[in-house]
Formats: C-alpha cells, sequence, structure tokens
C-alpha cells in the first residue's frame, strides 16, 4: 500500500514560482527594499515593521492567485512609464479597447 499511493501524489501547483530567500519574488522585493531603506536612513527596526505590514498585506491581496496578479493589478492602476521595461510588446493600459 506504501508504494501505491506515493505513484498517485501530485505537486501543489505544476509551475512553481521561483523563491528568493523562501518567499515569492514580489514579497522578497518588499522586505528586502524596507529592510535597505531602514539600514540607510538609521530606522531599521521601524522598516522591517512597516516592511512586514507590507508583506502581509500583500499576502493577503494575492490569497488564491497567482504571482503574476499583483504585476496585472499594477500594470492596469499605475501610470505606464513605470512599467514600460516589463511589458514591452503589450499596448498601454490606458487604450482598453472593447470587442463586441
Amino acid at each position: 500500500m506504501g508504494e501505491d499511493s506515493s505513484k498517485y501524489k501530485f505537486p501543489e501547483t505544476l509551475n512553481q514560482q521561483k523563491r528568493f530567500i523562501g518567499l515569492p519574488r514580489e514579497e522578497a522585493i518588499v522586505l528586502l527594499l524596507c529592510g535597505v531603506i531602514g539600514f540607510y536612513c538609521d530606522i531599521l527596526i521601524v522598516m522591517l515593521v512597516v516592511g512586514a505590514i507590507l508583506w502581509l498585506l500583500i499576502r493577503h491581496l494575492k490569497k488564491g492567485q497567482g504571482s503574476t496578479w499583483l504585476l496585472n493589478l499594477l500594470y492596469w492602476y499605475l501610470p505606464t512609464v513605470l512599467f514600460r521595461v516589463q511589458f514591452r510588446r503589450v499596448p498601454t493600459s490606458s487604450h482598453r479597447h472593447w470587442m463586441q
């Protein structure tokens, strides 16, 4: 029975996302950015607390969504200039065309 049960185990997701320090990329960037800013401004403890709060907020917003969900949300609601490097071939979010 032990061999048969291990034969039918599936991974949690078929495409595991890349992780940095055990966290998904966007969550790790928030924590590292807050830590670096806090280190250079001599308010490390305060910025680590702010980073932890932002990390919890991102995890709450992303619940049940993939990693690209946050990038797509930022694409639609922030100015296009911020994402021109990431989205080279995609039209600006202000040019929305609806097909009927």
